[in-house]
């Protein structure tokens, strides 16, 4: 488990972040007084000592989109602690419908890697996985206000990767765009539930928008600073 620090409009930020090893997904955690926030969930036993060590008794699981590499490990986290999960509504039809196989997108990349170099991602990850669905228990449209602690987050929609994806904005500074915004690579709108043209009206102003010190936290990679990627 990685651990960053952040100073944001006075505000001393520590982020926890487990990384999810098949395709490399980021979930980070951030704590305050007695709760805890968890973006995209992941398995890793670490959070749960992170947890006891820290006397958290409250979990709020917040998701940036519905792909299986960054919703994983919500039913372990719910089964653990109880959490509660926080999503956009298209995000959550598509997690509580049990005939959309969630893991495809993820089985297909793992697919590609093993056509390079012989290995066996895939047949590993289609033997441990298992079917399921999520029901989130609060949803948004457009945008909404979410207050966990002394975090305040501001989400907002941004369709393009996915129908259901969405920004967390924390402190008018620091954003989670799970696989909205990336460094090094230009957003992915070919997978099934991507459009170039929700992106492109929806997503890309928002992103815009942002102030270019603003601290990004994305779905895969390290955390950066807006002005050091050209994908806006």
């Amino acid at each position: 488990m990685d651990l960053f620090s952040f100073e944001i409009n006075g505000h001393h930020v520590l982020a926890y972040r487990s990384v999810y090893a098949p395709v490399r997904s980021n979930m980070f955690t951030l704590l305050s007084r007695n709760a805890a926030v968890v973006f995209d969930p992941n398995e890793d036993e670490e959070l749960l000592q992170l947890f006891k060590d820290k006397g958290t008794e409250k979990v709020h699981i917040l998701l940036t989109h519905g792909h299986y590499d960054h919703i994983s490990g919500v039913e372990w986290l719910k089964e653990h602690t109880g959490a509660s999960v926080f999503c956009q509504a298209m995000c959550a039809d598509r997690l509580a419908n049990s005939k959309r196989p969630l893991s495809r997108l993820v089985a297909m990349v793992l697919a590609v890697e093993d056509m390079k170099d012989g290995g066996r991602r895939y047949q590993d990850f289609k033997g441990s996985y298992k079917p399921f669905t999520i029901k989130a228990d609060i949803t948004f449209d457009k945008e909404a206000d979410i207050k966990v602690g002394e975090f305040e987050f501001h989400v907002t929609s941004t369709p393009g990767h996915s129908e259901g994806s969405s920004c967390y904005q924390l402190f008018d500074k620091m954003v989670f765009t799970g696989d909205t915004l990336l460094k090094e690579y230009p957003v992915i709108l070919k997978f099934p539930g991507g459009n170039k043209k929700d992106y492109e009206s929806k997503a890309l102003p928002f992103l815009q928008s942002l102030p270019k010190d603003c601290i990004i936290m994305p779905g895969h990679g390290e955390p950066f600073i807006l002005k050091e990627t050209k994908n806006i």
